[in-house]
């Protein structure tokens, strides 16, 4: 008996701390790349600079609010938070949500000044699947469904770290050299594994189960 009890909780740590773990080394890259392409944005006479010039307005309270909610979106996938702090938890959640709300529809005007109609429309469909997941899973915590409210909000958050994930790959030559075309492409299909690949990661264990498993 002592040894079924003890068991949730040794893989309740280990599943904690890879998560840590994974939430470190994407926040480290994170900064990483933003640095590595912005680090010239105070600069006026820099290419980065002369490039979001348009859509200044929208660019600081974009940054902002979608800043703060890629990190307490992260805080928000921490069971042990969840359990000693639920408060917390709450009020980081109801933030979260807030910028999202926010930070993530910005997107589109800022797009419009600065990028091609592919990469605006691009920014519409992330903002639309960032927002409506996590409108979902706000309306399932208040209604009390909280295995659907962390399946949508493990939908939703992939769609924020679409920003790191197209930053990593666009720099690789042969995209880089490729201009905007390459970038598009980068931007669209991170969207679109974004977008489907939670599902199948959630669900993925139900799928793979063999039927008489399932039957039994």
């Amino acid at each position: 008996m002592s040894s079924v009890s003890a068991a949730p909780p040794i893989r309740t740590r280990s599943g904690s701390q890879a998560k840590l773990v994974l939430f470190v080394i994407f926040f480290a890259v994170t900064a990483f790349v933003t640095y590595m392409k912005n680090a010239q944005i105070f600069d006026p006479a820099s290419e980065i600079a002369r490039h979001f010039a348009p859509g200044t307005l929208f660019l600081i309270p974009h940054a902002i609010f979608a800043g703060v909610a890629m990190v307490m979106g992260a805080f928000q996938f921490s069971n042990r938070l969840r359990s000693r702090y639920l408060r917390v938890h709450r009020v980081m959640g109801y933030i979260y949500v807030v910028c999202v709300m926010i930070g993530a529809p910005i997107a589109i005007p800022l797009a419009a000044r600065v990028d091609t109609p592919s990469l605006v429309a691009a920014s519409a469909v992330q903002s639309f699947g960032w927002m409506f997941c996590t409108g979902v899973a706000l309306y399932c915590i208040r209604m009390g469904n909280v295995q659907q409210h962390r399946r949508w909000m493990i939908r939703g958050y992939p769609f924020a770290m679409v920003f790191t994930v197209a930053r990593i790959i666009i720099p690789i030559p042969p995209i880089l050299r490729s201009g905007f075309v390459g970038i598009e492409i980068v931007v669209w299909t991170s969207i679109a594994l974004a977008a489907f690949l939670p599902s199948v990661l959630l669900d993925w264990r139900s799928v793979a189960r063999p039927v008489r498993a399932v039957a039994r």
